[in-house]
């Protein structure tokens, strides 16, 4: 019989088996594993799993109890954990009390858990810790603080890491006039971006080799832009993009709420979605209506010596796509949901709560007319008849997931769905990109590979479709890292606009 302590650490204490274990009052803040003499939070911390973290502080797991060695959680992410270590941090401190986020042990050779983080040179452990009011001047088994061990780095971004105030201030003090300034970051991004910031903001900055001189004097590196700077006047990025041009130019509110809720996630130290390098995509991605078309056919379901869970993947993989892809929606904004046999599942707008309780609901069955359902079901209610009535707001990106090739319809009945699509558009004067498809396979059948081939051969459809190459399941399964979740699912999101808008 397991424990929960292995639960824990092969990612399992969730849903039912966590609600099971925790029937034992003990097994939450009193128990200890045997083998580390860890508590039951501890062990998720140091595994890296960040739901379980989430999950077991929600149902009353204490943030600062000790082990058996008197580790505390805290102290243990910032020393023992691999995994989301910032993200780990970022949560314990939501329910840690200042007088307990310096708790040490003799076994960490009383380290802090700030001394810990300035080890691994985590700046964003060292930020978070510091503004939390993590003590700098105590001292370890050594007789160095954390300002010391800092110093003992040679590197002036942990030092300025340590009081985020004096940070600010030091890059002010650099250029006294901040418009300079800004316009100096901006010329940056335009330049390693491609021009992004001027296409996405028709500003382009000016570049001051001075500012650039001094800036890497602070910090190592490129100089970094503020996140805000890609984001307080995002109402201007669909001026130069002609998809977005014709839904959003009009439509500067959504497009400016969207942009306040950019502005968190910019600031989010949990995900790269608002990084540089991935913003512009999380933007473009989220302009669009997310559509999940999901294959609700039998063939989902487990079979005599198949254990895929196929089902349960795509259930994972929906959710995961809803979740990232409405961390920018305005309020009041959600996702469509779709699948191929049930109907009364249909859905324009779910929250993410709304996708889970859906996705519970359903129980495979019937075949795979995914070509037909898509015109029926999808086109014709969100696409054709808001079409019609002149009423089409948003442009559409239709995640379609399936196990298996059509049956009982023809093999080309989708690519044909698809490309009347586009022709339909562009019939009533919108671009044919304003509607596309990311297209993939879920489970290891031969026969979804044999139709996805075909879909991915047809020149027809190309400026639209991405059929992702692979399994997305097994793809989406192998990341224990959320940062690189993110980054890849909006990375592939985004493949089929990026092919639309090169056409």
């Amino acid at each position: 019989m397991t424990t929960p302590f292995e639960d824990a650490r092969r990612h399992a204490l969730v849903g039912s088996r966590l609600q099971g274990w925790l029937r034992d009052p003990n097994v939450l803040n009193n128990s200890r594993e045997p083998e580390t003499g860890y508590t039951l939070l501890a062990v998720a911390v140091v595994t890296g799993f960040v739901d379980q973290v989430e999950l077991l502080l929600e149902r009353g797991a204490n943030a600062t109890a000790r082990c058996e060695n008197g580790e505390t959680p805290l102290l243990l992410a910032t020393w023992k954990t691999e995994f989301e270590r910032p993200l780990m941090v970022k949560k314990l401190l939501e329910h840690t009390p200042k007088a307990s986020i310096d708790d040490t042990c003799d076994l960490a050779e009383n380290n802090t858990p700030l001394m810990c983080a300035i080890e691994k040179l985590d700046i964003d452990c060292i930020r978070l810790l510091a503004a939390a009011g993590a003590r700098q001047h105590i001292r370890n088994d050594d007789g160095l603080d954390a300002v010391r061990l800092a110093k003992y780095t040679n590197k002036k971004w942990v030092m300025d890491a340590l009081d985020p105030q004096t940070e600010r201030l030091d890059l002010a003090s650099v250029v006294a006039n901040v418009v300079s300034f800004t316009r100096h970051v901006v010329s940056w991004v335009d330049r390693k971006f491609s021009g992004f910031m001027k296409k996405a903001f028709n500003f382009r900055g000016t570049r001051d080799e001075i500012t650039e001189e001094k800036m890497k004097a602070l910090r190592p590196g490129p100089v970094e832009p503020r996140p805000e700077e890609f984001v307080k006047d995002v109402d201007t990025y669909v001026k130069d993009n002609p998809v977005l041009d014709v839904f959003f130019k009009d439509n500067r509110e959504f497009v400016q709420k969207m942009a306040s809720k950019l502005v968190s996630l910019a600031n989010d130290t949990s995900t790269d979605l608002g990084s540089p390098e991935v913003l512009p995509k999380t933007i473009q991605v989220t302009m669009h209506q997310q559509v999940i078309y999901c294959d609700d056919s039998s063939s989902m379901v487990n079979r005599k010596g198949l254990a895929e869970k196929r089902w349960d993947n795509q259930k994972a993989l929906a959710l995961r796509i809803a979740r990232t892809t409405t961390l920018a929606l305005p309020e009041g904004e959600g996702v469509a949901l779709c699948f191929i046999n049930q109907r009364r599942f249909d859905s324009p707008s779910l929250d993410l709560e709304g996708v889970g309780r859906v996705l519970n609901q359903v129980s495979p069955q019937g075949d795979t007319r995914i070509g037909t359902t898509l015109k029926e079901r999808i086109l014709q209610p969100w696409v054709y008849t808001p079409l019609a009535a002149g009423s089409l707001t948003r442009p559409l990106l239709v995640t379609v997931i399936t196990d298996g090739g059509p049956e009982p319809e023809p093999q080309n009945m989708l690519a044909a769905v698809i490309e009347e699509c586009g022709d339909r558009l562009f019939q009533n004067g919108y671009p044919r990109g304003c509607v596309k498809f990311l297209i993939g396979q879920v489970g290891s059948s031969s026969q979804a590979i044999e139709f996805l081939n075909l879909l991915k051969g047809n020149d027809k459809i190309a400026d639209v479709v991405h059929v992702y190459a692979g399994r997305l399941d097994d793809k989406f399964k192998s990341f224990r890292n959320e940062r690189k979740l993110d980054r890849w699912l909006v990375e592939t999101l985004f493949k089929p606009i990026a092919g639309a808008e090169k056409r």
